[in-house]
């Protein structure tokens, strides 16, 4: 029964979340959705932003998987980081729940999730990234010490979205892209 709840909590969660988005989203509606008393909430989760993040990881989970299953992993890789960067804007940007990522209100408690070890552990987009381009490189004969500069390049540009804002990301993005783009052409020419 205890889990009933729970799962009837972050079902309401990401149905209201998705349509609202994170601010517009109160805890008496994701409640009053899933039938709980707003009450024994609290029971299941600490806060909005906790029911939040444990939405967020599953939406990102669900729609990096799907960019995993579509891309072209076998192509060029300059092609490559294109392709990540048109689904990202296919998938991501409209989604009203990850495009959070960039709301202040937030982004710090998602981030810090993500910088956390078990953040890390369940980013399994981003070790599936290190894990495909260092196999990339293996196999075009890089040593291990040039594909550690390289991945702490790919670091760099991950900690750059960690730390960019919903005003800063329109312009910065595509500059980013740029980048990311121009370091993988030197590398892969």
């Amino acid at each position: 029964m205890t889990e009933d709840k729970k799962a009837a909590l972050k079902a309401a969660a990401l149905d209201i979340f998705g349509q609202k988005g994170y601010k517009a989203t109160g805890i008496s509606e994701i409640a009053r959705q899933a039938k709980v008393a707003v009450g024994s909430f609290y029971n299941y989760y600490d806060s909005k932003e906790a029911i939040f993040l444990d939405v967020y990881v599953e939406e990102n989970k669900r729609i990096r998987q799907k960019m995993m299953e579509e891309i072209n992993w076998q192509g060029e890789a300059v092609d490559l980081v294109g392709q990540l960067f048109a689904w990202s804007r296919k998938l991501i940007s409209p989604n009203k729940i990850l495009s959070e990522w960039y709301n202040p209100a937030i982004s710090d408690y998602l981030r810090n999730y993500y910088a956390s070890e078990n953040g890390k552990e369940e980013n399994t987009f981003h070790q599936f990234l290190i894990q495909h381009f260092t196999e990339r490189m293996l196999d075009q004969g890089f040593s291990q010490e040039k594909i550690q500069e390289i991945l702490q390049v790919y670091q760099l540009f991950y900690y750059m979205d960690m730390h960019i804002t919903e005003t800063d990301f329109p312009a910065i993005g595509q500059t980013i892209e740029t980048l990311a783009t121009n370091f993988v052409k030197g590398i892969f020419k």
